[in-house]
Order: structure tokens, then C-alpha cells, then sequence
């Protein structure tokens, strides 16, 4: 059985409280806003493929531990970032890409089947695939404890929260920003 989205991002959360959680617009964001709506949640909306690359942003600009919770869908749409997130090399950014084989925020279309782990690693990022939400939380400790930027491909159950994070498009990495200078 896949692991569930939530529990995972539960477990990012739990483990990193302190985290700046970049997550793309659509399942990821809505799965995030309803495990905790955090100053440190970096919501992207209409942003799809971006996620990654502004993490590798968001890193370089802090030393606080940040975290990527990305589609495979939107991974997809930006799959040569990965090659950037090598290269950078940043100590504290881990990749999450959440594989649940659809385009969940567009309305179910099947997503390529792309090995995103061998993707990384061909890229020269580590990377590991898990299953289900205890080998998550033990790769999710293992990526966050390296000294350098790492990929876990989790795979999931399609799922569709509820909750929505806020559309104040401006606040939120205003907040987010003012959550880091504090």
C-alpha cells in the first residue's frame, strides 16, 4: 500500500518545525494547509514546475532547514532543476516529490512514469525511493541529517483535501520572509 500524503507531510512538519516548507500550488498545498498552516508554509500558487527552483532559492538564502514538497506532476514540468539542486549543493534543502501517477490539481490526467530517483541520481543528486510512511520518516531524518541536498520519491494514493491555504498571494512570503528575520 503507497504511503499516505498527509502522514508524510505530518512528518516533515514534526520533524522539522522550524523548516521553511516550499510546497506547489494544487494537492501539496492543500495537503500542507490542512496539517498546519505555519508563517513558514511558501504556498505557490499558479507557480506549477517552479517549486524546486525556489527552494534552491529559499536555501540559499537562509541556513534554516527547507523543504520541498512537490508533485510528480510539477517535478515533471522542471525535471533539469534537479541538475541545479546538485550543483548548488545546498546543505539544507531536501526535495519531496510526491508520485500519485496524475496531474492531481488539473483534474486526474496521467502523469508520465518517470523514475525521478534514478532522474536524480543520473543528475548527481542522492536520492532515494520509499513506499510507505515509516520508510518516509526514515529517509525524511536520513535527507535532513546529510550535508548536502538529497530527493526522496514517495510514492502515494491520489487524495483531495478540503482545505485551502490562504490566496493573499502577497503575504505569504511576506510572511514567510518576516517568520526567518524574527
Amino acid at each position: 500500500m503507497p504511503a499516505d500524503q498527509a502522514t508524510c507531510t505530518a512528518t516533515v512538519v514534526e520533524r522539522t518545525p522550524d523548516a521553511v516548507v516550499v510546497s506547489n500550488l494544487g494537492v501539496a498545498s492543500y495537503v500542507l494547509a490542512g496539517v498546519a498552516d505555519r508563517d513558514r508554509n511558501f504556498y505557490l500558487w499558479g507557480s506549477m514546475g517552479s517549486t524546486t527552483a525556489t527552494g534552491v532559492g529559499v536555501a540559499h538564502g537562509t541556513s534554516e532547514q527547507v523543504t520541498v514538497l512537490a508533485g510528480d506532476g510539477s517535478l515533471t514540468m522542471s525535471l533539469g532543476v534537479l541538475s541545479t539542486v546538485a550543483t548548488a549543493d545546498q546543505p539544507n534543502l531536501t526535495v519531496v516529490c510526491f508520485d500519485n501517477g496524475i496531474y492531481g490539481t488539473t483534474g486526474g490526467q496521467p502523469t508520465p512514469e518517470i523514475d525521478f530517483t534514478a532522474a536524480a541520481e543520473a543528475q548527481g543528486l542522492p536520492a532515494t525511493s520509499v513506499e510507505t510512511n515509516e520508510a518516509f520518516a526514515d529517509a525524511y531524518d536520513d535527507a535532513v541529517a546529510r550535508d548536502g541536498p538529497s530527493l526522496i520519491e514517495c510514492s502515494v494514493e491520489p487524495t483531495g483535501p478540503d482545505s485551502r491555504p490562504t490566496f493573499d498571494y502577497p503575504q505569504i512570503p511576506r510572511r514567510v520572509r518576516d517568520s526567518l528575520t524574527e
